[in-house]
C-alpha cells in the first residue's frame, strides 16, 4: 500500500470534500467486498472485515438523480483506524428509522465504495391495549391510512432494557393475548417497537431503481447497493392503566346479610385446618342482590372464608376487573344452651295447702360458654319468671359483655334473618310480657359492624310453659 495516497486520503476524510477518496488501484486483496459487510438491526451496528488496511472509509451518502441517473455522493467522510484489529464496528443509531439510509464504506485502494442501504421501518406505529382482555394489537405502516397487522414487537418499562416476548406471546395476525396482567395492578407507562433486523449479511438491493447507480462526481462509474437488515422501529408509548378499587359491599352484620353490587364478579376462598384454597373461576352477578346470607355463600361445611367481590371487566371501555374487595365469612354460632327444669323464682306456694304449683317452666333456660382450661360452664343469659299485672312475664338477664335478639314465636320454626327482635344488651335484662304457654323464645348473638362482628345462628332458647295452680290431691 502507498503510504503518500493514504497520507492524502486521511486529508480528504478530515477536509469533507465531496468526492470518493482517490483513484483506486489494482490491490483486490485490499478491497471491501459486500461478502466482508454485516449489519445488526437488533444493536445497530455495521461490522466491516478487512484484513490488510489499517484504515477505512465510511460516511452517510445522499442519493439524487443526474442526467436521468441515480447518483450518490458522500459529502463527510470518517476515517476509522483498525489497528491490529481485522474488523471495523460502525455505530448506525444515529441513524432515522423511518427513512432509507445510505452508508458508503471503501478503503483507499477502491475507486467507488460499496453502498448499503439500511431500508426505512414504517413512519406509523398503532398500538392499543384492551385491560379487560389483556389483548395487545399492533399495526403500523407508512401513514394510518395504509396500516397492516405487525409480526414482532419487542418492549420495555420507562428504566428497564428491550424484553423479548415468550413463545406464548408472539403476535399472530397483529395480536397477542395475555400481556400486561402484571402492570395492570398498579399500571404503568411502556414502550413498544418492531424488533431491528439479527446480524446478518447484506445482499443485492431488492429495489430496482437502485440496481444501476452512479458516482456523483463521474456518472460513468457504476457503484452496487446493497440491502442490509431494517433498525428497531418507530417506539410507542403505550399507558396500561391501574385497576380501579374495589366496589362497596354493603355487609349487615347484625341480619348476618350481605349486599352484592350489580355488575359484579364473586368468588369465595375457603380456609379449611388453616389451608387456603382460591377457586379456579369467579360467579358473575349482573344486578343488585340483597339478603345473602353467610350460609349461602359457604360451601359444605366450611366454617369461614374470605368472600372476595370485584367489578368485572369492561370489554367495551376496555377496562380490566377492579381490585378484589374482602370480607371475612363465619358460619353463624349456635349458642350453648343447658337444660334447667326447675322455675328459677315461682310464687310462694299457696299457705292452705289446698293447691299446688303446676307447669314445667321453660325448658333449657341458660345461655353458659366454656371455659376450656378448668372445664366450667359460666352462665351468660338466665331465664326465670316474675309476677306481673297481667300475669306472669318472663325476664332474661345478660352477664356478659355480648348483646343478643330474642325473638318470640308461635311454635317452634326458628326464625329468618329478617324476624322481629327485641335487643338484649350487654349486661342487662329484658322483660317479655303478655306471653302465651306454647310460644317458643329464640336468642342469637347480635352482630356488630364496628368490631365486623357476623349475626349468630336463632338458637331455641325455651317454650314458654308459665306456673298453675293446682288442686292439691
Amino acid at each position: 500500500m502507498k503510504t503518500g495516497k493514504k497520507l492524502k486520503l486521511a486529508a480528504v476524510a478530515v477536509c469533507s470534500v465531496a468526492a470518493w477518496a482517490g483513484a483506486g488501484t489494482n490491490n483486490a486483496s485490499a478491497s471491501v467486498n459486500a461478502s466482508d459487510i454485516q449489519v445488526s438491526g437488533t444493536s445497530q451496528k455495521m461490522y466491516v472485515n478487512t484484513s490488510e488496511d489499517k484504515e477505512l472509509f465510511f460516511g452517510t451518502a445522499t442519493r439524487s438523480k443526474r442526467a436521468g441517473k441515480v447518483v450518490f455522493k458522500v459529502s463527510a467522510w470518517n476515517l476509522y483506524e483498525l489497528g491490529d484489529s481485522t474488523r471495523a464496528e460502525i455505530d448506525l443509531s444515529k441513524l432515522s428509522n423511518v427513512k432509507d439510509n445510505f452508508i458508503a464504506v471503501k478503503t483507499d485502494d477502491m475507486e467507488v465504495p460499496v453502498i448499503v442501504r439500511i431500508p426505512a421501518t414504517d413512519k406509523v406505529s398503532v398500538v392499543t391495549y384492551n385491560g379487560a382482555t389483556q389483548e395487545l394489537d399492533i399495526k403500523t405502516g407508512a401513514n394510518k391510512q395504509n396500516l397492516k397487522a405487525a409480526s414482532a414487537y419487542e418492549w420495555r418499562t420507562v428504566y428497564s432494557n428491550w424484553q423479548v416476548p415468550e413463545a406464548s406471546k408472539q403476535l399472530t395476525d397483529g395480536k397477542a393475548q395475555g400481556m400486561f396482567g402484571e402492570f395492570q395492578y398498579q399500571g404503568a407507562t411502556l414502550y413498544l417497537r418492531t424488533p431491528g433486523g439479527e446480524l446478518s449479511g447484506v445482499t443485492e438491493t431488492t429495489d430496482i431503481d437502485l440496481r444501476n447507480s452512479y458516482d456523483a462526481n463521474n456518472t460513468d462509474k457504476a457503484v452496487k447497493v446493497y440491502d442490509a437488515p431494517k433498525l428497531p422501529g418507530k417506539e410507542t408509548k403505550l399507558n396500561i392503566a391501574k385497576q380501579a378499587n374495589g366496589p362497596s359491599v354493603s355487609v349487615q352484620y347484625n341480619a348476618g346479610t350481605l349486599t352484592l353490587p350489580k355488575l359484579s364478579e364473586y368468588r369465595i376462598v375457603t380456609i379449611s385446618d388453616g389451608d387456603m384454597v382460591i377457586p379456579g373461576s369467579v360467579t358473575k352477578n349482573t344486578s343488585v342482590k340483597k339478603g345473602v346470607t353467610v350460609d349461602e355463600l359457604l360451601p359444605g361445611t366450611s366454617e369461614e372464608g374470605i368472600l372476595e367481590v370485584r367489578t368485572e371487566p369492561n370489554t367495551s371501555k376496555k377496562k380490566c376487573a377492579s381490585k378484589w374487595t374482602r370480607i371475612p365469612l363465619e358460619k353463624p354460632d349456635t349458642l350453648d344452651t343447658a337444660g334447667n327444669d326447675e322455675i328459677a323464682a315461682k310464687p310462694a306456694a299457696p299457705s292452705d295447702g289446698l293447691y299446688k304449683w303446676g307447669g314445667g317452666g321453660i325448658k333449657n333456660v341458660t345461655i353458659t360458654n366454656s371455659d376450656s382450661s378448668s372445664g366450667t360452664k359460666t352462665v351468660l343469659v338466665n331465664a326465670e319468671y316474675k309476677s306481673g299485672s297481667k300475669g306472669y312475664d318472663v325476664v332474661l338477664s345478660n352477664t356478659s359483655d355480648n348483646s343478643y335478639r330474642i325473638v318470640v314465636m308461635d311454635k317452634e320454626e326458628k326464625p329468618g334473618n329478617n324476624a322481629s327482635a327485641k335487643a338484649l344488651k350487654a349486661k342487662a335484662s329484658l322483660t317479655l310480657s303478655g306471653l302465651k304457654d306454647g310460644q317458643v323464645i329464640y336468642i342469637r348473638q347480635e352482630g356488630n359492624s364496628r368490631t365486623k362482628t357476623w349475626a349468630g345462628e336463632y338458637t331455641k332458647f325455651g317454650t314458654v310453659d308459665f306456673p298453675k295452680q293446682e288442686p292439691a290431691s
